[in-house]
């Protein structure tokens, strides 16, 4: 027998194959790492013209007052500002999101109407040693996404914000620490993918509609309650003083983008490549030594570049269809080609069972995609049952030899 048809060195030389192919894999990786990059750049250029991730916070009350210190037997005095948070925030907030297209890309974005109500109570102290009326300030990530005028009514009298913070005159007969003074601060906001709310009172409730089908709910707290349909969704959040750090440091929101793209499920179909190709690498070897029909190691490098060729379709189609129906179109071309090749190179009914093992192998490789928990278990299964069949089908090799 031939050195380069015996059953060791077909196994080397392949394993060879299988490790240099791991080349163009590097390369159909950084592909896909270069169109999601091109994918971030077109969010962040549509982000900056339409308004990008949204975090909203406030209103806060910021109170200077004179604090004066003993020391070595003499008193001096500092201005000290002290920021009052709402002791209830009810923040309901009506988001209509929509997608927007920068060349094959597309972008979630939406325009919100915010409506802020609740009250604050203001210490005694502030009522004889405040230097000047409060400060209150608005926190809004991005400004560029206002839509309109700020309007807001405080202590029952009408305002309109020209910026995040105002000089309001407070009665001082209300900073007894008992009188609620209201407030109801309304306006609209446009963001792009996510949109966030710190909870600025000591009871904070956030309320939050939107026409999007499919959110991802984020930040420190879930919402409490939630209901999701094809026509939208529904979220509320109740978050109180004892159980949340500094407000400044907490949020919750939703993600009206899909948290899984295009990119990331064709990166993760690539991790079972090798799999693939060593699956049908050991079929073929099968097929030689049981159906005597040889495939020279040329055959084996196309056979190999072509499983390769398939993440390449899948990832160009994914950009223009859904991810699923990318992989369906890129399994169907490529186990049909490959079919054709079989049946040139074996002429029996060998090729059949080549092409369905490859046909298989997509299916199952999609099968584990789709499942995050028991990936690993149904893999490790897979690769189990796979290798009792190689051992039921090369058990007798020996026999065949010494009959020979």
């Amino acid at each position: 027998m031939k050195i380069q048809n015996s059953l060791l060195v077909k196994i080397l030389v392949l394993g060879i194959l299988t490790l240099l192919l791991l080349i163009p894999l590097a390369m159909v990786k950084g592909q896909i790492r270069d169109r999601e990059n091109a994918a971030s750049t077109a969010v962040a250029e549509v982000s900056g013209s339409w308004g990008g991730q949204q975090t909203l916070g406030g209103p806060v009350l910021a109170l200077a007052s004179i604090e004066y210190i003993v020391k070595d037997g003499k008193e001096s005095s500092k201005e000290k500002v002290t920021q009052i948070y709402p002791r209830v925030l009810n923040c309901d907030i009506s988001a209509d999101s929509q997608v927007l297209h920068r060349s094959i890309y597309d972008i979630s974005v939406y325009t919100a109407s915010v409506d802020m109500q609740g009250y604050f109570i203001i210490p005694q102290e502030f009522a004889g040693n405040s230097v000047q009326a409060p400060k209150l300030s608005l926190m809004v990530s991005d400004q560029r996404g206002f839509e309109g005028p700020v309007s807001m009514t405080f202590a029952g009298e009408v305002h309109t914000l020209e910026s995040t913070e105002i000089a309001i005159p407070v009665d001082k007969a209300l900073m007894d620490g008992k009188q609620q003074i209201p407030f109801d601060i309304s306006y609209k906001l446009r963001g792009s993918s996510t949109l966030m709310v710190r909870p600025y009172g000591d009871v904070t409730n956030i309320k939050i509609a939107s026409n999007c089908p499919s959110p991802s709910f984020q930040g420190d707290f879930l919402p409490a309650k939630r209901d999701v349909s094809d026509e939208g969704f529904t979220a509320e959040w109740s978050v109180s003083k004892i159980n949340r750090d500094n407000p400044a440091d907490t949020e919750m929101g939703v993600c009206f983008m899909q948290g899984v793209t295009q990119y990331q499920k064709t990166e993760r179909s690539v991790k079972y490549a090798i799999l693939i190709i060593l699956l049908v690498f050991l079929a073929g070897l099968l097929v030689e030594f049981i159906w005597k029909k040889e495939i020279n190691i040329l055959q084996y490098v196309v056979i190999g570049l072509s499983l390769v060729l398939f993440y390449a379709l899948v990832l160009s189609f994914s950009e223009f269809i859904s991810f699923g129906s990318s992989y369906v179109v890129a399994a169907a071309m490529t186990v049909a080609a490959l079919f054709g090749y079989f049946r040139g190179i074996l002429k029996s009914r060998a090729a059949y069972l080549l092409t369905l093992l490859v046909a298989l192998a997509y299916v199952a490789s999609y099968i584990l995609l789709q499942m995050e928990t028991y990936a690993l278990i149904s893999g490790t299964l897979l690769l189990f049952c796979i290798l009792m069949a190689i051992m039921y089908f090369t058990k007798d090799l020996n026999s065949e030899k010494e009959a020979a």
